[in-house]
């Protein structure tokens, strides 16, 4: 029996060793992960940097296109303004004011009917399908 109570001490101190060096290689797998952790970090945090730029950048060109766009679309407007001013008064002063201008402008589009009537039909025929049609999608 004394020979097998000397064994338990020396198994003990080579499971103690074991442990030891295990300990000391999962702490330098866990120093190296932490390293490797830490790297990572640095690196993620170097790629939000560039993002954010490249997002504070991108901000910056759209509110600038933003700025162009709103001063053609004003520009555009004024002008499609002064346009309708124009066409309202080249209307008005081509409107009959009075019985007798609007009985020559009568006239005058009998008259073209009867000499070339062709195609005052088809634009009756036109104007009379589309309307039918019209009627009949309510």
């Amino acid at each position: 029996m004394a020979r097998s109570t000397n064994g338990v001490p020396a198994a003990a101190g080579q499971v103690k060793q074991t442990l030891a060096e295990t300990g000391r290689a999962v702490a330098d797998q866990a120093g190296e992960v932490k390293q490797a952790l830490a790297d990572s970090g640095r690196a993620v945090a170097a790629q939000a940097g560039e993002v954010r730029q490249a997002l504070v950048d991108s901000g910056r060109t759209v509110a600038a296109s933003a700025g162009e766009v709103r001063e053609q679309v004003a520009a555009t407007a004024a002008l499609a303004k002064d346009r309708a001013g124009e066409v309202v008064h080249v209307l008005a002063d081509r409107v009959p004011s009075d019985r007798r201008q609007w009985e020559s402008m009568g006239r005058g589009l009998r008259d073209s009917i009867r000499n070339n009537p062709a195609p005052w039909v088809a634009g009756a025929a036109v104007i009379g399908v589309v309307w039918w049609l019209g009627r009949r999608s309510k």
